[in-house]
């Protein structure tokens, strides 16, 4: 093992007049040097293309992820590819550090021919924490559903020997991709200000997952925002299909629009009342909402 790690030099952040594509390589320079100071540290470990982008999906955050030969580099030359996550550049040094190396530790394992992993590659097993642990990091007292051993964090030592690696990830003051989840569950930078995106979105989310589990880890289903939008029936009515009165008139109505001039415990609407029937307009059963 060698005892010296080397980092490569990272461009100084872009400024305003700069292109994005210049934020982009600043990016895959810095990844790339704290994973070339992972090789020196651990010859094993091969060399792969860095890529990077959001780490968000539906129902989970991917903080990084390792890819067998998915890019080829010549003739008949593949190379793998490392996955980090926008998202994780948020959390600084030391947090992107114990991701790369925990890819590593997959890397190793193909190297090795060592089966690390099970059910579509999500549950880790102890062959990985043994992997994991010989890169420096420590693995967890007991398995977590569906993801098993797979939340192994770097140490104090370990982290003492990328000092040189982390500090540049550190000053390099690299974009990240805002995420809120990961601003509440993980110390994450604050939300930016300063502008919106071209939809005219602020980039909040509402509907924000609850919990999370490390390295590529599922997050409970996003609790679902009420209708914006729902039906409301008065007095009137008419004859149904099968002959019973059914509500004449139906509205569907915004949410806005219903809570505005209603009282505190009024259901019935406030001041929304019908010309006909004289009557407030209210909510509709779920028996009436079904046609």
């Amino acid at each position: 093992m060698n005892t010296t790690a080397t980092t490569a030099t990272i461009p100084p952040q872009a400024g305003p007049a700069e292109t994005q594509q210049e934020h982009g390589s600043r990016i895959i320079t810095a990844l790339e040097g704290a994973w070339s100071a992972i090789r020196a540290q651990h010859p094993d470990v091969p060399a792969v293309v860095m890529i990077t982008g959001t780490g968000r999906t539906a129902d989970s955050m991917k903080w990084g992820h390792f890819g067998e030969k998915r890019w080829t580099t010549g003739a008949k030359a593949r190379t793998h590819e490392l996955f980090a996550g926008g998202e994780l550049l948020s959390l600084g040094g030391r947090r992107t550090m114990q991701t790369l190396l925990h890819e590593a530790a997959h890397a190793l394992a193909h190297v090795r021919n060592i089966k690390d992993t099970s059910s579509d590659y999500r549950y880790h097993n102890k062959r990985f924490v043994k992997l994991a642990e010989e890169l420096g990091l420590q693995g967890p007292a007991s398995p977590v559903p569906i993801n098993g051993w797979n939340t192994c964090e770097i140490t104090d030592r370990t982290a003492a020997r990328y000092a040189a690696a982390i500090e540049a990830l550190d000053t390099a003051s690299l974009p990240y991709v805002y995420d809120a989840w990961v601003t509440a569950n993980f110390g994450g930078t604050a939300k930016p200000t300063g502008g919106e995106d071209e939809n005219g979105d602020d980039g909040d989310d509402d509907g924000e997952a609850q919990g999370g589990q490390g390295e590529g880890g599922d997050e409970p289903k996003k609790s679902k925002r009420p209708p914006t939008r729902f039906l409301v029936v008065c007095g009137c009515t008419k004859p149904g299909k099968d002959g019973k009165p059914e509500a004449a008139r139906r509205i569907q109505i915004s949410r806005a629009t219903w809570e505005f001039g209603r009282e505190d415990g009024d259901e019935d609407g406030g001041a929304l009342m019908c010309g006909r029937c004289q009557k407030p307009f209210r909510k509709a059963d779920e028996d009436q909402t079904a046609g």
